[in-house]
């Protein structure tokens, strides 16, 4: 199967028209495809695991360096059992042994015990600034683009300190990717809850968090809570235990980590990339702490995700398509009975080697390349080039045999 007999040389071999029109072909049906929604409610599943799933969790779950880096900045502690009473105490020792700032990841939304709620205040009026209560946005807007409403601790707290949203960028699978370093709120711009706890510690590193201009951030995790110095109920209120060695000019956070012997399993638990079962997770992988102090140590040493521009990656994967077409559009002409075990091979040559790729970039630069579009076109290109050419061929002979019907000129 061919489209020329006549040999070309130099230039004119990496210019043919019929790959250019097949490539042009190939991402005018995936831009198709794209804009139509099925609805096939048996897929569901499959569809749920795929937007679930990108091509770096892999970097995260399997490649990245596990060995284990304590990062002595910021300490995590366990709140336990939610009884105000014993988190007052635990704050006040927390307070005793001097923290850079203590951020309590834990809504005290409402008044209770009145005796007890007043001795919470009274910790929170000393603690002042130095402690950052998380809050909820909530009721977006999209016409105005603003958060309507912040559900706060109750202001018998919260007036006496710093607040920070605590919730993440929407997402149908609950797994966690980014963050929003603020967001338009009812009485303006309100912090997120990691920002505000890095800005007590290194007010010039979240000035360059903010100089970025980007609304969200990809979050670089790098590390679990076996990363962190936690610390249990027990630890915290041990009058005999020496806390200030421990969390003295550190960001402290306390919030459910799970691991007393009162334990909510899904209670503040996300999915992350760290997920060992990079596809179809199981259970949730990670307690919001962790994810908030993986965010304060990414915001304190720069290590941000650059992101590969769409335009960058659209002319790559058309680049990527047409120089495969060139090749397979080759091996059938000259090779056509082995066509296809000889395309098949390039083509997971070609995965492989882009796959590699990915993941050096990321492990060594941090930029993530989402080349979906250059793969997808890949894998179309085999079949859609025989496709062409059989359609091609079918119009030639139709021609032909008109033409041969057609009776001579005298």
């Amino acid at each position: 199967m061919s489209h020329s007999t006549e040999p070309r040389s130099g230039i004119r071999r990496l210019l043919d028209p019929h790959a250019f029109l097949i490539a042009v072909l190939i991402f005018v049906l995936i831009v198709l495809v794209s804009r139509i929604y099925l609805n096939l409610h048996f897929l569901d599943p499959l569809g749920h695991s795929l937007k679930d799933y990108e091509v770096t969790d892999i970097y995260y779950s399997q490649i990245r360096d596990r060995q284990i880096d304590l990062e002595d900045r910021i300490v995590l502690v366990n709140i336990g059992w939610p009884d105000r009473a014993r988190i007052a105490a635990m704050l006040d020792r927390i307070l005793d042994a001097g923290p850079k700032v203590l951020g309590v990841d834990i809504f005290l939304s409402g008044q209770k015990d009145s005796l007890v709620d007043a001795r919470l205040q009274a910790t929170m009026k000393r603690g002042g600034e130095r402690i950052v209560l998380a809050t909820e946005l909530r009721d977006y807007n999209d016409s105005l683009d603003i958060f309507q409403s912040v559900a706060v601790d109750d202001t018998m707290f919260s007036n006496y300190t710093q607040v920070g949203f605590a919730n993440f960028p929407g997402n149908p699978t609950r797994t966690v990717r980014y963050f929003s370093p603020s967001e338009p709120g009812p009485q303006g711009q309100v912090m997120a809850f990691a920002v505000q706890l890095a800005r007590h510690f290194d007010p010039a590193a979240v000035a360059d968090l903010m100089a970025r201009g980007k609304p969200t951030e990809r979050i670089h995790y790098t590390a679990t809570e076996d990363h962190f110095i936690r610390l249990e109920p027990q630890n915290v209120l041990d009058t005999t235990y020496d806390l200030g060695r421990v969390v003295k000019d550190k960001i402290v956070i306390v919030g459910y980590s799970g691991t007393d012997d009162w334990n909510d399993p899904v209670l503040d638990r996300y999915y992350t990339p760290l997920n060992i079962r990079y596809s179809g997770k199981g259970k949730p992988d990670m307690f919001g702490m962790v994810i908030h102090a993986n965010i304060v140590t990414m915001i304190l040493d720069s290590t941000y995700v650059r992101q590969v521009p769409d335009w960058v990656n659209g002319i790559l994967a058309f680049l990527l398509c047409y120089f495969s077409l060139l090749i397979f559009i080759w091996i059938s002409h000259h090779y056509h009975g082995v066509y296809h075990p000889v395309a098949r091979v390039i083509q997971i040559v070609l995965f492989a080697l882009i796959f590699l790729i990915i993941m050096y970039l990321y492990e060594h630069y941090r930029l993530k390349w989402d080349f979906s579009l250059g793969l997808i076109a890949l894998a179309l290109s085999v079949d859609t080039q025989l496709v062409y050419f059989s359609v091609l061929q079918f119009i030639r002979r139709r021609r032909q045999k008109k033409h041969k019907g057609q009776p001579a000129e005298r």
